[in-house]
């Protein structure tokens, strides 16, 4: 059995342009995220699975530099996009997380693929960690099924073709810590101030921040609520758009 990290993302962000190669201490958001994958991950069962088109060229670039592997397909279609890299790299589960996370919880990661495989799920989830912490786990013949039943092209909201299909897919949720629960935390980049706050956190620990466990994470931001609150206001902004993705991009029988 074979168990991939697929990272999607994109570079065509208009709130904050070319956010993935907005650098801290030097290195880009997304290759501190490769560097936390390569903690539980080996090189070559780490995809960035992007777009052809040639805005994304430097996305290829940064998976040449870090020795990683490079998918390219379908501009709007991520199920399509997830399911051809998963398939090329003969994963038959894969971890999947938007690049504009660096600091998700890689050590949540056995738990998760535990749960998947155990439970034989399409879909397992880690949702009650805060916003870029959690990953989803995803059987890869399940988004063949998606792909079948999908009546649109736009898929990137894909949650609720397992969610609302229980007679199709099976769902499960892992069991997080009760203290590291943190619905009101926001640990992902998609405006300046979400970028703020993760400079202030990489100040603080250095370059081993890519390393810093969840609970350690947490704890920071628990004990220093001045920079847990810079990016506040992000998540009704967020909530409200991907709604509106999801409104007008989940097409269902």
């Amino acid at each position: 059995m074979k168990i991939g990290f697929l990272i999607t993302g994109r570079m065509k962000s208009s709130r904050l342009p070319r956010k993935l190669t907005l650098k801290i201490l030097d290195k880009e958001i997304i290759s501190w995220m490769i560097d936390r994958a390569k903690l539980y991950f080996k090189n070559d069962e780490i995809v960035i699975a992007t777009s052809t088109n040639p805005q994304d060229d430097v996305l290829e670039e940064i998976a040449k530099e870090n020795d990683v592997k490079i998918f390219r397909g379908d501009e709007d279609d991520v199920v399509l996009r997830l399911y051809e890299a998963a398939t090329e790299n003969n994963f038959q589960y894969f971890i999947n997380i938007t690049a504009d996370c660096p600091l998700f919880g890689f050590d949540y990661l056995d738990k998760i693929i535990k749960l998947m495989i155990d439970s034989n799920a399409d879909l397992a989830t880690s949702l009650d960690l805060p916003h870029g912490v959690f990953t989803y786990g995803i059987k890869t013949e399940a988004l063949r099924k998606v792909i079948e039943i999908k009546k649109t092209n736009n898929t990137e909201v894909w949650g609720d073709y397992f969610y609302n299909n229980p007679e199709i897919f099976k769902v499960v949720k892992l069991n997080v810590d009760e203290d590291e629960k943190r619905e009101k935390y926001r640990l992902t980049v998609d405006y300046h101030e979400d970028f703020m706050l993760f400079e202030k956190i990489f100040q603080h620990f250095g370059l081993n921040t890519y390393k810093v466990t969840t609970s350690e994470l947490i704890y920071f931001l628990d004990e220093n609520p001045e920079i847990s609150k810079i990016n506040i206001d992000c998540n009704k902004l967020y909530l409200d758009r991907w709604e509106a993705q999801k409104a007008t991009k989940i097409e269902r029988e």
